[in-house]
């Protein structure tokens, strides 16, 4: 990766966000619609106050529901009906529709200026052990998002991206989604 090119030219501008009030239930709704795997959480003020991942997400259920993992999924849904007592998966919707982002999100959030090189934020990024990075502004405020995969589009030539050059190509469907009738269940 050229080190000089700065986080501004391969940051995410458009940046979804929730609330430390918002309930869990609600920020996973928003990331699933929107294909991201986490979300800057803005205080009153507008200012950046934590970031919350999906794996905030499932360490939040493993602490109160059981679900430890990314395999756990699989566990989620082959223990949904057990004999006696609610299901684990009705334990999991319970806990998201009544925590708030609050109570799991990363805090206080790692952040980056703007005018800070794309190889300097990746290596933020491995030291860290994070997957995406808010890029705020000198009063905290966020003007993008840089994730991992911004980083690695920046490495490829604009010859040879797919969407015409474009840094930001619109998630791709999932094939099974379209025919799926329990995709949204």
């Amino acid at each position: 990766m050229e080190s000089g090119i700065p986080v501004s030219d391969v940051m995410t501008r458009a940046v979804a966000s929730t609330r430390p009030d918002a309930k869990l239930f609600d920020a996973g709704r928003i990331m699933r619609e929107l294909h991201v795997s986490g979300l800057p959480v803005l205080g009153e003020d507008g200012r950046i106050v934590g970031v919350l991942s999906e794996k905030d997400l499932v360490r939040k259920l493993d602490l109160s529901a059981g679900i430890s993992s990314p395999r756990g999924l699989l566990d989620l849904l082959l223990e949904s009906a057990p004999a006696r007592g609610p299901s684990l998966l009705d334990l999991c919707r319970h806990r998201l529709q009544n925590a708030s982002v609050r109570d799991a999100m990363a805090s206080p959030a790692i952040t980056i200026p703007p005018t800070m090189n794309a190889a300097d934020a990746a290596r933020t990024m491995y030291r860290e052990g994070i997957h995406r990075l808010p890029v705020v502004d000198a009063s905290d405020h966020v003007v993008g998002i840089v994730t991992r995969a911004d980083l690695i589009a920046a490495t490829v030539p604009a010859t040879e991206r797919p969407h015409r050059g474009s840094l930001h190509p619109q998630p791709k469907s999932h094939p099974r989604r379209a025919a799926d009738p329990y995709a949204d269940a």
